[in-house]
């Protein structure tokens, strides 16, 4: 068994579109229509996601299930360089978490926190 994507309401799904695609550079994968309404998978080959429409306007972020999204990148510094530059919101700067990763955290413009891990490659 394997994760096929997860789901991801929104306010507003113009900005969560160009948030994830633009942005984080995800690609539109597929669009499915229910009842009228299009939801959304973005993905890189590797992971999907689906960007869904929140029916209820005044929903906040829950405290309680899923607390946040990771996404494993390549060079944390230089990515984060240029999510700066796009005046993307931190909530953690860049920052070794524990010796064979470095983390960082940013929000969509929904305020989900998504997780930036570099696995470093320690070799003795």
């Amino acid at each position: 068994m394997q994760i096929h994507h997860f789901g991801v309401k929104v306010r507003n799904v113009g900005k969560a579109m160009d948030f994830y695609t633009r942005v984080l550079g995800l690609k539109l994968m597929e669009t499915v229509t229910l009842a009228g309404q299009p939801f959304y998978f973005v993905g890189d080959g590797k992971m999907m996601m689906e960007i869904e429409p929140a029916y209820d306007e005044e929903r906040s972020n829950c405290d309680h299930g899923f607390s946040h999204l990771a996404l494993s990148v390549e060079n944390l510094e230089e990515y984060c360089k240029k999510l700066k530059e796009q005046d993307v919101t931190f909530i953690l700067e860049p920052s070794q978490f524990i010796p064979t990763r470095k983390i960082a955290f940013i929000a969509d413009p929904e305020g989900n926190a998504i997780q930036l891990i570099e696995f470093i490659n320690i070799t003795e």
